[in-house]
């Protein structure tokens, strides 16, 4: 326990806070669970690109076959953690027999050739990077990068999962498992499940700033087609798309008053059930009480597809830029996954 938080080079000492006394600092969490640990040597390791070990690949590669689908879910997070080096493996290996783990092969290596797969990967450089930096003094915001993979299960999300609140306005709940945050579907009424990040408990000011960046992976059940979507919200204004359905219907609309801020348009693809898309939300405060919402909605796995979007709106529609949130809204339909959510700050 004491290698985890002491690195003693020589006759130097090298202590960090220990984890928890600054709110909200997800970067102990994220290295320990990449197999990095918090000593000077692991940190400076892990940016030389040798702490991070590879993953016992082939046994997680007999796991993509296996009867339990949660297990085959694990199995497939666990083998993305290998980055390049397990593309290379997989290009290198000889082909399952398995129709799911041909299909899951294929998936990986569509996700490992995408841009949006290196996000846990810049987490992790970050982590390092700043916690080199700032020494034994942890700072509030860490360092202008905020990252959650949702790694601490909660079977039924209460009013707060970590430093998010869950604001639910329908009778259908919430839960964290295998890596994802999940908005269940089914039947209800009309209405909203948010997880909401407030700029107050990260990073800890009154507002996000004048440019911020906010992305996800995200994925829903073509249940209920068009009945209801999916997408991320900044201030009052949600940037959304309607999974399953041919063409996506994208938009942008306020989600107090449900008034649309642009038309409902195809994305150019189906979003897919099967593998997630990837959303980011750049934020720009401009002059004149202004504010430009730049959207990328990628589509995941073997699928090919990428839309931009962007738009300028009043200051007084947006509101005040102090939270953001991965948001399920609408009537009777799929359940909404969410993983890999980050919040890059201006300058980061």
């Amino acid at each position: 326990m004491k290698e985890t938080l002491f690195g003693i080079l020589g006759l130097t000492c090298w202590a960090f806070a220990m984890p928890g006394e600054v709110e909200g600092d997800w970067r102990d969490g994220l290295l320990e669970e990449e197999g990095i640990g918090l000593s000077k040597e692991a940190l400076e390791g892990a940016l030389d690109g040798g702490a991070k070990p590879l993953p016992d690949l082939e046994k997680i590669f007999e796991r993509l076959g296996a009867d339990d689908f949660s297990e085959r879910e694990k199995a497939q997070e666990e083998i993305l953690k290998g980055g390049e080096a397990t593309l290379k493996w997989l290009r290198q290996g000889e082909p399952s027999a398995d129709p799911e783990v041909q299909r899951r092969v294929r998936e990986i290596m569509g996700l490992l050739g995408r841009a949006h797969r290196k996000d846990r990967e810049l987490a992790v450089q970050h982590a390092a990077r700043s916690l080199l930096a700032e020494g034994e003094e942890r700072k509030a915001d860490t360092g202008g990068l905020f990252y959650e993979w949702f790694g601490r299960d909660q079977e039924k999300l209460g009013k707060e999962y970590r430093l998010f609140a869950f604001e639910n306005s329908t009778k259908r709940g919430g839960a964290v498992a295998g890596g994802k945050l999940v908005f269940t579907g089914g039947a209800g009424p009309d209405g909203d499940q948010r997880l909401v990040l407030r700029s107050e408990k990260w990073p800890g000011k009154e507002t996000f700033g004048e440019a911020f960046q906010v992305s996800a992976k995200l994925r829903g059940e073509s249940k209920g087609m068009g009945a209801w979507h999916l997408g991320i919200t900044i201030g009052r204004v949600r940037a959304l798309y309607h999974p399953g359905m041919n063409g996506g219907s994208f938009r942008f609309e306020r989600i107090d008053n449900h008034d649309y801020l642009s038309r409902t348009e195809s994305v150019g693809f189906t979003p897919g059930e099967e593998a997630p898309q990837w959303m980011s939300v750049k934020v720009q405060r401009l002059p004149g009480k202004k504010v430009r919402l730049e959207v990328i909605l990628e589509e995941g796995g073997e699928k090919e597809g990428r839309f931009e979007k962007s738009i300028i709106v009043d200051a007084d529609q947006i509101g005040e830029l102090n939270k953001v949130s991965l948001d399920r809204s609408g009537r009777t339909g799929g359940s909404a996954y969410f993983s890999d959510l980050m919040v890059k700050l201006a300058g980061e």
